[in-house]
């Protein structure tokens, strides 16, 4: 038997080293672009994660149309409306909405028709879904809008017959661009005009189903299914949030209040919702709310709630002849109910109006018939009135010393500085024109707080005033009371000394321009409809 073992009979091969190649310069390294520890880039997560934040350019031509003009099948066309209702996706879907995760839902309207927009995002791109935002989309297919092709959630949409899915990226034939819409821009004024709008109508109203509110309130929720609201913004509050044991979370809310001619109610947006209060101007934003959602009066709100259901649609900023006459309901009542009115500027030339040689003096009567006469004139002039009340106590217990005007609500204290409730901003304060009760020549008299008054006007009146071409002091009858200290050269002083003084001071003030008569400068500018003082002298 051979001795030798198998491992003797495979011997190991050896290999001979193979020649080396000519040394060569090592190739200049290309930092590649960072990566994520799943293998993606930054650029590339981000457009994942929020895809309408990217600008992407579908490939072909699209044929415009507007939504109205829109044919089942496919067909590559674009088409331009506002969001008039939208759902987002949420991560509880079970419980807090039906849609698929990771879909919008968007209802979208031009002048001609409605259509739905399932649209492929995320939750990073909530902030861009807004009511009355602008959008353009680009599709290759329009379905039937019914149960097969949308979410159970969606099907009660009674005005809407089709639907497009876009799912926005580099490849996709279909995308969606949210507008911006600068002041001055043309899209401001696109897609404006109501549905069912009937211009030249004989009848009272061109709009079907246009109620106001009291009477909504008083029997139309449960009368008419499709009942139109127009209501102007009054104010927009604060942010709230309510804790939920059903889902275990938090519901966000914020209360916004409306009105019209007839009555006011409160409405509220939730959760996705909030956002687009954002963008509301109190006592300029208009609403066409079609068939909104209604809780009726209740211990707690006792005018009952307005809300965005399923089936809502709401118009900001309709253009229409009723949403025109509401502006101007709402720039009168505004003008007749603000406690503040800033000051304008720029408009007068006040040196030359209140030290001017030619500075006519005006009584009460002459102003009415020259304004009468020429409703563009832009004019200054001296009035020499007295004082038949002053209310500085009364505003001062009632802490309304000072004011102004911050998110559409009224902002009060007795000092120079306050901040907004609802905002949390800091915001400077002007003294209350309601101190002064009701002035009065041989002609006429004005109400309290009819006047806007310039700070240097203030400062005259507690103080007096320096004439600038002399340099003479012009004393008041009020220089026995102690009204603060002047500043550091003991020239100028500020009204702002009168938020310093105890009762007993302010009440030696009041007391002292009780009666009192004086000659103000005035000037009128027929946009801001009230008498502005530019300056005082006693």
């Amino acid at each position: 038997m051979p001795s030798s073992s198998i491992q003797s009979f495979y011997q190991k091969e050896t290999l001979s080293s193979p020649p080396r190649p000519p040394h060569m310069p090592p190739k200049p390294h290309k930092p590649d672009a960072p990566r994520l520890n799943d293998g993606y880039a930054p650029a590339e997560a981000d457009a994942s994660l929020r895809p309408l934040t990217q600008t992407w350019k579908p490939q072909g031509t699209y044929k415009e149309k507007s939504i109205g003009d829109l044919q089942l099948g496919p067909a590559k066309v674009r088409f331009m409306g506002r969001i008039v209702n939208f759902s987002t996706a949420t991560d509880d879907r079970s419980k807090r909405s039906l849609l698929p995760q990771g879909f919008h839902f968007l209802v979208v309207r031009d002048n001609t028709g409605t259509v739905a927009v399932k649209l492929l995002a995320t939750d990073n791109d909530n902030e861009r879904l807004r009511l009355g935002k602008l959008v353009t989309v680009w599709t290759t297919f329009v379905s039937e809008y019914s149960s097969a092709t949308s979410s159970a959630s969606a099907t009660r949409f009674s005005f809407v017959s089709m639907i497009v899915t876009v799912h926005p990226s580099s490849t996709s034939s279909s995308c969606i661009k949210f507008h911006q819409e600068p002041l001055g821009s043309r899209d401001l004024s696109l897609c404006r005009l109501p549905l069912d709008y009937v211009p030249g109508s004989k009848s009272s109203s061109a709009m079907p189903g246009l109620m106001n509110l009291k009477a909504y309130m008083a029997a139309g929720y449960d009368s008419i299914s499709e009942a139109r609201l127009l209501v102007c913004v009054s104010s927009v509050g604060p942010r709230k949030s309510f804790k939920s044991d059903k889902i275990q979370g938090n519901f966000n809310v914020v209360e916004v209040l409306v009105f019209d001619e007839t009555a006011d109610c409160i409405m509220k947006l939730w959760e996705d919702k909030v956002g687009s209060a954002k963008a509301w101007i109190p006592n300029k934003t208009t609403l066409l709310i079609t068939s909104p959602s209604f809780s009726p009066p209740t211990k707690k709100a006792s005018k009952g709630e307005l809300g965005i259901g399923i089936s809502t649609m709401i118009d900001v900023d309709p253009a229409f002849p009723d949403a025109d006459w509401l502006h101007r309901f709402a720039a009168s009542r505004m003008k007749q109910e603000s406690v503040y009115i800033p000051f304008p500027t720029g408009i007068w030339d006040v040196e030359e109006a209140i030290n001017g040689f030619d500075g006519a003096l005006f009584t009460l009567a002459d102003i009415d018939d020259f304004v009468r006469g020429d409703a563009k004139a832009i004019f200054t002039g001296k009035l020499n009135l007295m004082v038949f009340s002053v209310r500085i106590i009364e505003q001062y217990r009632q802490r309304r010393l000072c004011c102004y005007e911050c998110c559409g609500q009224p902002l009060y204290s007795n000092k120079p500085r306050a901040t907004c409730w609802n905002c949390r901003n800091e915001r400077s304060l002007s003294l209350n024109p309601r101190i002064i009760g009701s002035l009065a020549d041989e002609t006429g008299s004005i109400a309290a707080g009819k006047l806007i008054w310039s700070d240097e006007a203030w400062s005259e009146l507690f103080y007096g005033n320096e004439n600038s071409k002399t340099g003479e002091k012009r004393p008041t009858n009020i220089d026995a009371v102690d009204l603060g200290s002047s500043d550091h050269h003991g020239i100028a002083r500020s009204w702002r000394g009168l938020t310093d003084l105890e009762t007993e001071s302010l009440g030696d003030v009041e007391d002292m321009l009780q009666y009192a008569r004086f000659t103000l400068t005035f000037g009128w500018f027929p946009a801001v409809g009230r008498l502005c003082v530019l300056g005082v002298e006693w």
